[in-house]
């Protein structure tokens, strides 16, 4: 159960052990009952709201990092783990514009305002507002950028994409009809007044170095080009 004092904290009363949780104001749920394949925990939720950062995250795993390149209150997109359906290896799409180390991920429970969320710092990339359905091909990446592919799918009658097609595979850096549709803004950290983690990563000269093959550095004049329409 979620304990209601500051600092926030899960606490499990029948083995008398306690875990950590993301100290930003927002709210944390069970997310769709699915569990974690290293401990069988059941996954959680958090949200900071539309505006915030949210992302899945392990209890056991957030407190204890199962692998060295992962830091104590990381959440599942920046786990390296082969099999796990939320890792970084399944859902990174780029390294991270701002930040050193970081790789931009899709949330895939943010359907309809999707976004690509960085998984070390405040960065936010919202992308296809009212998809249908939006996925990463981790088994393709761009020729150009090395960025791994993203398939989206939109409802006849509310696409987005030329021609009214409803569905489109590309690249959102160098497919022309794909990065109109792409918007980078900074996460709204609600902190709690007790000065709760969760803050920004340090902000890097370089693009990052992705992990583990997934969210590859695109080359510097293609993130010049997106520098220029992001807003």
């Amino acid at each position: 159960m979620l304990g209601e004092a500051k600092p926030k904290r899960l606490f499990c009363p029948t083995c008398d052990e306690t875990y950590n949780v993301p100290q930003q104001n927002g709210s944390i749920k069970l997310y769709q009952e699915l569990k974690c394949p290293l401990d069988d925990f059941e996954l959680l939720y958090f949200t900071a709201g539309a505006k915030g950062k949210s992302f899945i995250f392990c209890p056991f795993c957030f407190s204890n990092p199962p692998f060295n390149e992962m830091d104590k209150g990381s959440p599942c997109s920046a786990c390296t783990h082969p099999t796990c359906s939320h890792s970084v290896n399944r859902h990174g799409v780029s390294s991270c514009v701002e930040c050193e180390s970081g790789v931009l991920v899709l949330d895939p429970a943010s359907i309809p305002k999707w976004k690509l969320v960085c998984n070390k710092c405040d960065v936010i990339v919202r992308i296809f507002e009212d998809a249908a359905k939006v996925s990463v091909n981790n088994q393709v990446a761009c020729n150009e950028c090395e960025a791994q592919l993203l398939k989206v799918e939109y409802k006849e009658g509310k696409t987005k994409l030329p021609d009214d097609r409803i569905m489109m595979e590309g690249c959102i850096y160098c497919n022309p009809h794909l990065n109109t549709l792409v918007e980078k803004s900074h996460a709204v950290l609600l902190k709690s007044r007790r000065g709760g983690g969760g803050g920004r990563g340090g902000r890097g000269r370089g693009r990052g170095r992705g992990g583990r093959g997934r969210g590859r550095r695109a080359p510097k004049d293609k993130m010049s080009q997106l520098a220029a329409y992001f807003v």
